[in-house]
This record gives C-alpha cells, sequence and structure tokens, in this order.
C-alpha cells in the first residue's frame, strides 16, 4: 500500500500542475484487460474505478485503502487522491457503513459526504453582505462542515444564468469540473449563503465519490458556535 500511496502521490502531482486547470468528469472506460495509454481514463488523468469494463486486475484500477487509523490524513490514499473511501474497496471502512465494526476498530472518518455528515448551519444575517450561514455547534478544525449542492448545470447554462445574477450581484454558480457547474441559487442548501472572505475559516475541495465530484466543505480553523461561515470564493470573485 505504500508503494500505492506513491503512485497516488505523483498522479495528483502531475494532475493539478496549473492551478486553473478544472478536473475533468469520470466516464467508465470500454477496456478488455489491462488498460494501455488510448484509455480514456488514463488520458483524462483518472485511475480506472470499479465501473470500468477493464476488470478488478487492471494495472490502473484504484486500490482503496487498508488504513487502520481511521483515514484522517494525507497518509490515506483515498483522501490523498482527493476521493472519499470506498467500502466495496477499503476493507478496513466498511465497519463504519455496517455498524458492526469489531472491537480496537476505529470509524472512517473520510466517507462524510456518502453518509451525509454534515455539522448543523443556520441561516442569518451576514456581518460581510446580505445572508449568511452560522455554525450551530462547535467545529474543528479539518472536520467535514457541508456539502455544498445544488441543481446540476453544464458551462454554456452557466454563462447564460451568470450574466443575469451578476446584473443582482447575487450569484450561487459553482464551477464542478470541466463540463459541469452547481447552480444553488434555488435547489441548494444553506452552504450557499456561505460569504467569501481572504481570511475564510472554511476550505473547498472538490472530492470524488463514486465516479461522481461533488463539493465538500471543511474547517480551516477551529469554528466556534455561531461563528459564520466564511470561505474563498477563488480567483474569479469580483471578475466581471
Amino acid at each position: 500500500m505504500c508503494l500505492f500511496l506513491e503512485v497516488v502521490r505523483k498522479r495528483m502531482k502531475k494532475s493539478k500542475g496549473q492551478d486553473d486547470t478544472a478536473p475533468r468528469p469520470y466516464q467508465p472506460c470500454q477496456c478488455k484487460g489491462d488498460c494501455k495509454e488510448g484509455c480514456p481514463c488514463l488520458k483524462e488523468g483518472h485511475f480506472c474505478e470499479k465501473f470500468c469494463a477493464c476488470g478488478p486486475k487492471c494495472s490502473s484500477r484504484f486500490q482503496g485503502c487498508v488504513c487502520k487509523g481511521g483515514c484522517k490524513n494525507k497518509g490515506c490514499p483515498c483522501m490523498a487522491a482527493d476521493r472519499e473511501c470506498d467500502p466495496d474497496l477499503c476493507m478496513q471502512c466498511q465497519w463504519t457503513i455496517c455498524g458492526q465494526k469489531p472491537p480496537g476498530t476505529l470509524d472512517c472518518h473520510n466517507m462524510k459526504l456518502r453518509l451525509r455528515q454534515h455539522k448543523r448551519v443556520a441561516m442569518g444575517l451576514s456581518h460581510v453582505a446580505g445572508w449568511g450561514a452560522f455554525a450551530q455547534e462547535d467545529i474543528k478544525r479539518n472536520e467535514f462542515v457541508a456539502e455544498y449542492t445544488g441543481e446540476l448545470i453544464n458551462h454554456r447554462e452557466a454563462d447564460r444564468r451568470g450574466k443575469a445574477y451578476d446584473r443582482d450581484c447575487n450569484t450561487y454558480l459553482f464551477d464542478l469540473n470541466d463540463e459541469w457547474v452547481i447552480d444553488a441559487k434555488h435547489r441548494g442548501n444553506k452552504m450557499r449563503f456561505a460569504n467569501h472572505s481572504n481570511e475564510a475559516n472554511c476550505r473547498v475541495q472538490i472530492m470524488m465519490v463514486d465516479g461522481d465530484h461533488r463539493v465538500a466543505i471543511f474547517a480551516a480553523k477551529d469554528i466556534p458556535t455561531g461563528t459564520e461561515l466564511l470561505y474563498d470564493y477563488g480567483k474569479k470573485f469580483g471578475k466581471v
């Protein structure tokens, strides 16, 4: 597994070579046997997944993890690859799903999106602008806060809606990858009210869960109850 972790780190370093490059959506390959250079998964910088036709013996197949410490840091291959643990692949994590873990087994901390284990968040008048999102319980640094959800639209539709939203100085668009955008204006949760700050107490991370990209929001520092939740909207914020 240590060797696989190094493979993951090298793959992620290569795929993140350009900061402005959005991740590519995953599409299962139809390769037969071991995948070669022509595999669409490899072309897009992905590992092959359990949904691919290449089979479990493919050398490019993501193997999951065998962590025994609860998957709390980048020492976990899944976390190093910006993805949640998969109970079908991660044998030590499957007990977190079934709820009948053997004595001495730790719960996996890297399945918060899958299990919808978000913190309590309330909507209120913001100290920054308009409405805001506020923590309703103490949140420790690096703990999962909530998922940014909404309607899934393509970039062309996002550009069309964005022009209308910009006139109102009010937008809830979030780039998910280079094909899809999340629009939380009508179908989002309370995290759509979280405002921008250059000194944010939250950070955003795009995670892969069962082949899909999802937006996870984590605490960047300890957050006391009642504190407004803020994160950095990124380089596009404020541009016309």
